[in-house]
């Protein structure tokens, strides 16, 4: 019945009129060679430990067991395959049918976006694309370039943010 070399220290549970009772199994081979009600009494193993169950419940449980074993069988004979076959404790089989591609739909949009970026920045000035280019391609921030051009900080932030209001304005016609 048990699998640990220990066999005799293992836990039993013995059904009672008041619930369970405790016992090792060197205790519930001994009741079987002294009791004949014992013989008869049906356990299932349970998170590595005997477990009293009745008839229907012992014949159950292992009819359930060899029907999952055929069915196992079975598919190894036809090569079927299931996803749950990859689940691990580290990895979740299924996850392998998650589509992680981009949505050909949010790609065309981004693609019409940026076009309308591109020929909606020739609309402004040398002075404005230069701005936009430095903050924006180069990296540059408000305060270097409030540096750069003798100005506040503050200065460049409110030109950026009237050159993007504009930029807004072309794209939406």
């Amino acid at each position: 019945m048990f699998k640990n070399q220990d066999k005799q220290n293992n836990i039993c549970f013995i059904r009672t009129e008041s619930g369970y009772e405790q016992i090792t199994y060197a205790e519930l081979c001994k009741r079987r060679n002294t009791n004949e009600e014992y013989k008869s009494k049906k356990f299932f193993p349970f998170h590595g430990m005997l477990m009293e169950v009745s008839p229907k419940d012992y014949t159950d449980f292992y009819k359930s067991k060899r029907r999952q074993k055929y069915i196992d069988e079975r598919s190894v004979e036809n090569g079927d395959f299931s996803y749950n076959m990859l689940t691990t404790d580290d990895f979740n089989g299924e996850d392998i049918l998650v589509d992680t591609s981009k949505d050909i739909g949010d790609a065309v949009i981004h693609k019409i976006m940026l076009d309308k970026l591109s020929s909606s920045i020739i609309l402004l000035s040398d002075d404005e694309q230069k701005l936009i280019r430095e903050i924006f391609y180069e990296g540059l921030s408000e305060r270097k370039l409030a540096e750069k051009y003798s100005v506040s900080q503050v200065a460049i932030h409110k030109r950026k943010t009237r050159i993007l209001d504009k930029l807004k304005k072309f794209i939406e016609i």
